[in-house]
This record gives structure tokens, sequence and C-alpha cells, in this order.
């Protein structure tokens, strides 16, 4: 009886090959819920009401053939004449018309049922291209309001609602899964009448913000956040080592600045984590320059103190760089052994996993190329994953793997709005730095129209700093400029070897060596895409333009605004924007002006762009969440939060909302 949902629709319904083929590419799958998961996007109204309608509805009458009026030209219409029972003319009209067909279906004196979009005429009503011709006694069932659905080229309405039709009508007794007190307190109606509901539409708001679709929403968000929560409950129930400050290296650790309070109630955190006795997952997020490393570099000689390894996981080259860079940095005098692994440099490989297999390596960083199959730890810690929304579940869960459950420091520069916290980040603790450490300078944002990029480049050739100067594209684009065509303008205001250029397609070590100049000041501009977006920390550089700013989210915007502000003098960001810009465009552009606040900025960029688009797929929850959006549905990741705190896991739900990673929790 269960096992109804996932049973091919096509072993209840009768179909040709290609409406089948047709039916599972336009649902996703070919299962019985795929199906039923596929939701009208519109309604039609059919009627017959031949004095009242509307241009808007579908006009449904009997008509006896009267005529065919043939097309005199190649390009004109075909019409056929009938009248009702009541004497009112009806002419069908065909544009696009096969001779053949038209004869067949509307043969002299037939009596038929049509149902189609219709207009008065002086001379009658005319129905053009009818969607329905049936025989006269079906007349009744062409009458009320009709779902339309999405479809792929091919696949009519009428075909797919007929399946829809019959699995519903053969749909058996679904147990509940959300228990009866919850059902009470929010007035839900059961998963099977959310179906109906919504796949027979009394109206359009039926389809777009009624109790159906927020029941169907609520399961979702459900089967998700059972999901984390026994994620966590894997992680909890396993033991291990308890880790204690001994201050045998961290006393010898002399930072050149004061931790701010947030620092270290964030590093209060996890100490209680590492004393635990069980895994740490915990989440540590801040705002650009908040001085998240500094907190992951004290975590990680917590865990060596305690004759464990660590591995730092980051996104990109640059990035593993930047942080190797700060680490080496940090660690002098304290006798540590640092290692980075890189995709790019394999000749060092082997004798890099002969030391982290004998134990010689305290610290290794590096980006993808430290979760293959060969890297072995002999003992690791701690995992620290920077920028961890990059990684999919998989990958995080990959280098985990290296040790039976070592703990685990995800960061994230990117703050999390509080709906993603809890419908995306339930399995994790979370600590939150705020307040950036003393001596930052603020940054000045301006918007200004492309229109005055050249007096922009004239006041840039006197600034006694470096700057950055993001486009969005490598290559040559008709509606956006890139790196090569901006440098060569930027080269003829200033001096040739005055400005390099940086992107992502360019070898590891061009990439490499190019940032080091830069740091070393030995050219002034640096044009690049966003690959600069995280871990480029370079304090001369106090200038940032963004070219096409209208083009990108206000996360990313922000997180380019923090590679400028690191030093001691005032900085200045350039929103460069071409038109069009678009209503959400003007919103982003005056948003980033008004404020550097990351967590406000987090929070309307959910709003304008949506939780997949800030989080990419791999981390926003199921591969995609079909019917509940964070971006303005907090409300029901609370309810669905709550459910999950007293819901037991259930087979069906997590069938009918399957994860694509959901072999993780074994």
């Amino acid at each position: 009886m269960n096992d109804f949902l996932f049973q091919p629709f096509s072993k209840f319904v009768k179909l040709s090959d290609f409406s089948h083929k047709l039916i599972k590419k336009c649902c996703g799958g070919d299962r019985v819920i795929d199906v039923l998961l596929h939701f009208p996007s519109s309604i039609i109204r059919r009627t017959d009401d031949i004095q009242n309608f509307s241009e808007r509805d579908r006009l449904t009458v009997v008509i006896k053939v009267t005529d065919h009026v043939i097309p005199s030209y190649k390009n004109s219409p075909y019409r056929i004449v009938g009248q009702t029972p009541n004497g009112e003319i009806i002419t069908v009209v065909y544009f696009n018309y096969n001779r053949h067909f038209i004869k067949k279906t509307f043969p002299y004196d037939a009596v038929l049922t049509v149902s189609g979009p219709a207009q008065r005429k002086t001379d009658g009503i005319e129905i053009t291209h009818p969607d329905i011709i049936a025989s006269p006694g079906m007349a009744k069932y062409y009458v009320g309001t009709e779902a339309v659905y999405p479809l792929v080229s091919k696949l009519t309405n009428k075909t797919l609602s007929y399946v829809v039709k019959y699995l519903l009508k053969s749909l058996p007794n679904i147990p509940e899964w959300i228990p009866a007190e919850f059902i009470e307190k929010y007035h839900l109606m059961s998963f099977a009448e959310a179906l109906k509901e919504i796949h027979f539409p009394k109206n359009l708001n039926d389809i777009e913000s009624s109790a159906a679709k927020k029941r169907i929403a609520i399961d979702e968000l459900l089967a998700n956040q059972i999901r984390l929560k026994e994620l966590r409950n894997l992680l909890t129930s396993h033991t291990v080592p308890i880790f204690h400050k001994t201050n045998e290296i961290i006393s010898r650790l002399k930072l050149p600045f004061q931790l701010t309070d947030d620092q270290l109630a964030c590093l209060s955190d996890i100490e209680k984590d590492f004393a635990a006795g069980t895994p740490m997952n915990r989440l540590l997020q801040g705002d650009v320059g908040s001085g998240k490393t500094v907190v992951a570099f004290i975590s990680m000689l917590i865990a060596i103190e305690n004759n464990t390894q660590v591995a730092m996981l980051a996104p990109t080259e640059i990035l593993a760089r930047q942080h190797f860079d700060t680490i080496r940095k940090l660690s002098e005098g304290l006798n540590l052994n640092i290692d980075i692994m890189l995709s790019s440099n394999r000749k060092l490989r082997k004798l890099q996993i002969e030391k982290l297999k004998n134990g010689e390596t305290d610290i290794l960083l590096g980006t993808h190329a430290i979760i293959e199959d060969n890297i072995e730890f002999k003992n690791l810690g701690l995992a620290v994953i920077d920028e961890q929304h990059r990684f999919g579940v998989q990958q995080r869960l990959t280098l985990i793997k290296k040790c039976k459950y070592p703990h685990v420091l995800s960061m994230s520069a990117t703050p999390i709005p509080r709906t993603l916290l809890l419908g995306c980040f339930g399995d994790l603790d979370v600590s939150t730095i705020k307040t950036k450490p003393s001596g930052r300078k603020p940054i000045s944002t301006s918007v200004i129209s492309v229109s005055k990029v050249h007096e922009l480049i004239s006041k840039l050739v006197t600034v006694d700093s470096q700057i950055y100067w993001v486009c969005p594209v490598i290559e040559e684009s008709e509606s956006l400029v890139d790196v090569n065509t901006r440098c060569d303008s930027l080269r003829q205001a200033f001096s040739e070897n005055d400005v390099q250029i940086l992107h992502g397609k360019m070898k590891p070590k061009e990439k490499e060596d190019i940032m080091a100049r830069f740091k070393a000041g030995e050219f002034k501009l640096l044009v690049s895409t966003t690959v600069i977006e995280v871990g480029v920390d370079i304090p001369n550089a106090n200038v940032m333009v963004i070219e096409h700013a209208e083009r990108f989210g206000l996360a990313q915007l922000h997180q380019l605004r923090g590679r400028i502000g690191r030093g001691d003098k005032p900085s200045y960001c350039v929103l460069l924007y071409h038109f069009p810009v678009s209503v959400v465009g003007k919103q982003r552009l005056s948003l980033m002006r008004e404020t550097t606040d990351g967590f406000l900025l987090s929070e309307e960029d959910l709003k304008l762009r949506g939780a997949g688009d800030i989080l990419g797929k791999e981390q926003s929850g199921f591969d995609t969440l079909r019917f509940s959006d964070f971006s303005d549905n907090y409300e029901l990741v609370q309810i669905a939060d709550e459910i999950a705190q007293k819901a037991a896991p259930n087979d069906i739900l997590y069938k009918i909302f399957k994860r694509q990673n959901d072999d993780v929790i074994a």
C-alpha cells in the first residue's frame, strides 16, 4: 500500500511509450509521487455560459457543423461554422491546420462538444484552436476550473491531467507522520488532501498560497529538519578523546593584537565542545575581517597540544595559500610543522603523504587535494573547513572520514541568515563574531554610472594606493565588460607595467606570481574576476572598483568589498553600473551604499535571491527546496523544526522528498 507512491506511474495508467517518456521528463522521474508533486502553475475556467463568458475563459459549447469555409489564400484561416441547440452561431477557427484532420474531425452535420478561447464577434462567437473536441455527452465534464501544468514540448495538458486524476483516484490511505497535536495546533490538512486540493484548484489562490501548499511546504521542511536532527544525533552518539587546553604551545603564542570579546566568546564555545567527549560540529561565522582565522588557529593549537593533527580545507588555491602564509606567520617560534597540499603541485605529494602518515605534519592546509583517497593522517583530531558553503555534504564528510569522527570547525565569511541557520545548518552549533578588530578604517562606498568611467580612471591615476578592478567575465562578451578589454583601456591611462590581469583560467603558478607581485607592491592596479572574492589580504590595496555591480548578489559584493579596508588608511569601494539596471539591481546597489553590515546584507540577499543562489545546490537542503523558500518562510521553518523535535523518522516522508546524498547517514 505504502509502495504505491514509489511505483512507476506507467504501472497504473496505460500510456504510449512516447507519452510515458514525455511525462517522466516533465515531472523529473517516473514514480507516482514524481507526477503528483508536479504542481499546476495556473488555472483555466471553462464555462458553458454563452451569454456571460469572458475572454480569459474557455467557452464550452455543443455545436452541429453546418458549413466549412475553405480559405482562398494560403495563409488565411480555415473556418468551421456550427450552431448551438439554441441557434447561436459558433465559428471554429484554425490558423495552422491540416485539412485531412479538419474534415475527419468536423464532418457535416456532426454534433460535437468544443471548448477553447472565445471572442464575441458581430456575426456570432469565434472559438480559436479549441483545445477540447469531444462527443456531445462530454460537455458537462468540461465546465469548471481546470489546472494548467508546466509542460515539456509535445506533452499536452490534457494527457498529464488525465494521468494525475487517475493516480489521485487510486491513492491509498497514507499514514500520518505529523503528530496529532501539531495537526490540531496549526490546522493542517493531511498530505493526501493537500495533493488533491492543489491538483483540483477552485481558484489561483489554491495553487499559490493555500493551506494545501502550506502543508506540502511543512512536509518538505520537516523531512529536511529530521535529517539534520539524525545527522546531529549520529555525531553526538560517538565518543572521542577530550581535548584539554594545556597551554604548552599557546603560552608561547605572541599575537600582535588583543582578541575581541566576540573572539574570546567563540573560543570558549570551542573549548567546551573539545571537553564534551563527543565530536564538535560547529560553525564559526563572522563578517569579512572579523578575525575568524585567529580563532581557528588557536583551536588548532589546542588540538596539537593533545597530540593530534589538523587539516584545513579551502575552496581555492589562492585562499589556501593565504591561510598558509597567515598561519605560518602566527606560528613563528612555536616549532610547528605546517604544510600545504595543492592539486597544482603533485611533485611533493609522495613526501607529504609520508609525513602525514608518520605524524610529522601538525597542520595541513589545502584544497580538494587533501580529500583524495590516498591521503591518510596518523591522527586527525580537528578538521577546519573554510568557506564551508562552497563544499557539498559529501566533500565535507570525505574529509571527516579521514579519521573516525574528528572535531569539525566550519567557517563562513558570508554571514548566514537565521532562516538558513535553522533550515540548512540545524546539525551545527553556531558561534558568531560580530565585532571587528580595532584599528580597521571604515569603507566608503559610492555608486557610479559607467558613463563617468573616464572621470573615475583619471582620479585613480592620482591615488596613492593599490587598486582592485573586478570584472564579471574573462572572455569578450556582447553585454559585459571582460577583464582583457578593461585591462587594455586602463593601460592607456596607467603605465603598461602598472596594470596586470588575474583570472581563473590562468595556471596556478601564474596566479601565485601575480598575487605575490601585487602584495609586494610591484604594480598598482589588478584587473581580476571574482577569484579574489575570498582570502586575499593586501593592506595597501584600499580601492575596489566592481564593474557591472548591478549583476552581482549582495553577499558577493560584500565579500569583494571586504578585500579592502585592511590597512590603516581610508578605503573606497566604487560600484560601477551599466544600463539597464533591474529593480532588484537598484535595490542591491542602494543597500551596498547604505550599510557595511554583512549580517543585514545577508538577510536582504536572501529575500532578493533565495537560498539556492546564496548557498549553492550542494548546501540548499534536498536537491532543491521545491515547495518552500527560506527567503520568506521563516515561520514555516520554525514550525517544521518544532515538529521535528517530536516526530519520528518516517520512511515514506524520506522517499517523497528524497535527498541526493541520503547515503551519508550510515
